[in-house]
């Protein structure tokens, strides 16, 4: 009785109270979802920084090797070697300078026109890789063909380009390459990064292979480069966007879309692409839904009582 005429008399302030509750509830759950929106945001921003900084990387790196590729195929005892086949004194000459640069630049190979090796640091002279694209398309650009080497037993890109002539300079006179390990590209993916249990960069080819070690998949010391095929949202739009650029293309500056879909390895991730078109490849930089989006709405109520006690 006692409660029903209070109730009664202060119906009302009860009145004003609920709403206020009804109220604070309202604007904590907005407050909260807001929160979490704004995380979402700033980690996908995060996603694609991430993402076209590793590109950049890649893409220095591997425009370094097409200078290399330049610079030794002007040494002259090389175009010697490619011109004089027969010569004993000019092929004994260019073993030795491939010998000196094999410690900065190895896997040196001088291949004449038809594609059948002169001489080389690894490959034995006579043999025969006419029927690779590159010459039975009569190529002259400098291309990176990935590889795994069984006598090695590493991955590689042969960095393979043009030898010109000294009198006639746009006359091609045979074809020069060299290796490059493909440990060095799983090493600059991970150079000033620091991943999260679930948060995932790599390299992938036009194809769709994977170029840099992942750790979520190991299979011998190869950590699925070379063997692992990725296909997803994130990748297949990449790629398809890269085919309107072409090999030797410069990426025009644009917005790309930071994309939720499922990941290689069958998990729930947002993800967001760069593009790396010496090689038509992407960059994919990936991080778990679950991640990001675990903000509960106790967290949010806590914070909102931590910034009231300090406005007291």
């Amino acid at each position: 009785m006692k409660l029903k005429n209070f109730i009664r008399k202060n119906k009302g302030v009860l009145l004003i109270c609920i709403i206020f509750i009804i109220l604070f509830i309202g604007t904590t759950i907005l407050m909260s979802l807001t929160q979490r929106q704004l995380l979402i945001d700033a980690n996908k921003e995060s996603l694609q920084i991430l993402a076209s900084e590793k590109a950049l990387h890649i893409n220095t790196f591997l425009e370094n090797q097409k200078e290399k590729q330049v610079i030794i195929s002007s040494v002259g005892v090389f175009k010697e070697a490619v011109l004089y086949p027969n010569d004993t004194a000019k092929i004994e000459t260019a073993k030795k300078r491939i010998e000196e640069l094999k410690d900065i630049i190895p896997g040196i190979s001088i291949l004449n026109n038809e594609g059948i090796v002169v001489i080389a640091d690894i490959d034995l002279p006579g043999t025969d890789y006419g029927q690779l694209p590159y010459f039975i398309e009569k190529r002259q650009d400098i291309t990176f063909t990935n590889y795994y080497d069984p006598l090695r037993k590493k991955d590689y890109y042969a960095v393979g380009g043009p030898i010109y002539d000294r009198i006639e300079k746009n006359k091609v006179i045979g074809v020069i390459a060299f290796d490059v390990e493909l440990d060095k590209i799983s090493v600059l993916m991970k150079e000033t990064l620091d991943r999260g249990e679930n948060e995932e960069v790599y390299l992938i080819d036009e194809t769709g292979l994977l170029l840099s070690g992942s750790k979520y998949i190991g299979e011998g010391n190869k950590n699925g480069v070379l063997i692992q095929e990725v296909e997803s949202d994130g990748t297949i739009e990449c790629l398809e966007h890269l085919k309107k650029y072409g090999r030797n293309e410069s990426v025009e500056e644009h917005t790309e879309e930071v994309l939720q879909y499922t990941n290689y390895m069958g998990d729930e991730v947002y993800g967001a692409h760069a593009y790396v078109p010496s090689i038509m490849g992407c960059v994919i930089a990936e991080k778990s839904v679950d991640e990001i989006t675990t903000f509960s709405l106790m967290d949010s109520i806590k914070n909102i009582f931590k910034k009231e006690v300090n406005n007291e």
